[in-house]
């Protein structure tokens, strides 16, 4: 049996990451392979997930004083998610946080993956060189729908013929939204596919398996936003008080720095993958920014609403690619409360159930025969 060496994010406290890398790493080993996730999480990485700042500035230094208080908690979170990766994750039994710890290793792989998530976004304090896979000199290189993040790479870094020696360097190219295909084929005048991300290519049933309650009673609404904003967030509590529904948020540091306690928002108890879920599951509706957070909520035909934001009216196609490919065009809407609106309206799943499994056929046989070395596309 052959051996898949998987680098995605994998690590970031970031529900959506961690699945994605889980959904990716158990479809390969349904397909019959071997695979692990080389368990490489950079110094930037890790500072973005750090309970506290050790950087020493005015603006770190007040952040830490509002999260003090908030210490236990911030810790169980920190630890859930650590838990969860060990659990759920396979994971190379070495650990590495620089590029040139991967160049220097003898990996046993007979294929490397990098996989999903918005690993070539050069702009994010996360980004690594190693998620383009120029450490692999001689194994086949496969990218299974990676994201640029909505940033044009040509207008990010100043050494663009790196980049595109890297693109033309895979063997097998995807990409996960339409503009990532077109500035790919600005650089290197290959025209790659648009496939799913892969939280959509495993069965519902395998998620329930991951779930943990969130011991939740009472209906609620669930509302998951990587970043709150202001008015995102008066929004979500007029629909709250429409309906008199108490509101479910995420994201602890975020929740604390932005003061959602005093605005009468709630914050999960607990938090994981696994309550996360839960929580999107039992949720009356949910209300995201979120791409992931819109995926899941297909997963679980629930009744939801992506909001419109930031560089959605430009560069930023994310969730727009997603939600043409599901078919669910009219759940996308702009954070406008209208009080005559029934923010309850069933989804109408039709389009979703009719597009998915070609979608999903699609992205399966790309991976298949790239996985098998067929159809080589260099």
């Amino acid at each position: 049996m052959e051996n898949i060496g998987l680098i995605t994010f994998h690590a970031a406290h970031n529900c959506g990451s961690i699945m994605q890398a889980f959904a990716l790493q158990t479809k390969v080993k349904q397909l019959g392979y071997n695979c692990e996730i080389i368990d490489f999480s950079n110094k930037g990485q890790k500072e973005l997930y750090e309970i506290f700042s050790k950087r020493k500035t005015l603006k770190k230094y007040v952040r830490n004083l509002v999260l003090y208080p908030h210490k236990r908690r911030l810790k169980l979170h920190f630890k859930n998610y650590e838990d969860f990766i060990r659990k759920n994750l396979i994971l190379s039994s070495k650990k590495y946080e620089e590029y040139k710890e991967l160049e220097s290793e003898k990996f046993n792989y007979d294929t490397f993956v990098c996989g999903s998530d918005q690993i070539w976004n050069v702009t994010i304090k996360d980004y690594d060189d190693a998620y383009f896979l120029p450490f692999v000199k001689d194994k086949p290189k496969i990218a299974y729908a990676p994201s640029f993040g909505a940033k044009n790479i040509e207008k990010h870094v100043q050494d663009i013929d790196k980049y595109r020696k890297y693109l033309n360097d895979f063997n097998f190219l995807s990409v996960r939204e339409q503009n990532g295909q077109k500035w790919i084929n600005n650089i290197t005048g290959k025209t790659v596919q648009v496939i799913l991300d892969p939280t959509l290519l495993i069965n519902r049933e395998i998620y329930d398996k991951l779930e943990r309650t969130s011991n939740i009673i009472d209906d609620y609404i669930f509302y998951y936003a990587p970043n709150y904003k202001k008015d995102i967030d008066k929004f979500v509590k007029e629909i709250s008080k429409k309906y008199n529904l108490k509101v479910i948020a995420w994201n602890t540091k975020d929740y604390i720095l932005k003061g959602l306690k005093y605005k009468g928002f709630e914050l999960a108890k607990e938090q994981d993958p696994g309550i996360y879920l839960n929580l999107i599951k039992n949720a009356k509706i949910v209300i995201t920014t979120s791409f992931h957070g819109t995926i899941f909520s297909s997963i679980y035909r629930k009744n939801f609403w992506t909001i419109k934001n930031g560089n959605m009216y430009s560069d930023d196609d994310r969730v727009i690619t997603l939600i043409n490919q599901l078919g669910l065009t009219e759940r996308l809407i702009e954070p406008k409360f209208d009080d005559k609106w029934d923010y309850f309206q069933k989804v109408d799943y039709t389009k979703y159930n009719n597009n998915i499994d070609g979608l999903k056929k699609q992205s399966l046989e790309y991976l298949e025969l790239a996985l098998k070395g067929k159809n080589n596309e260099k």
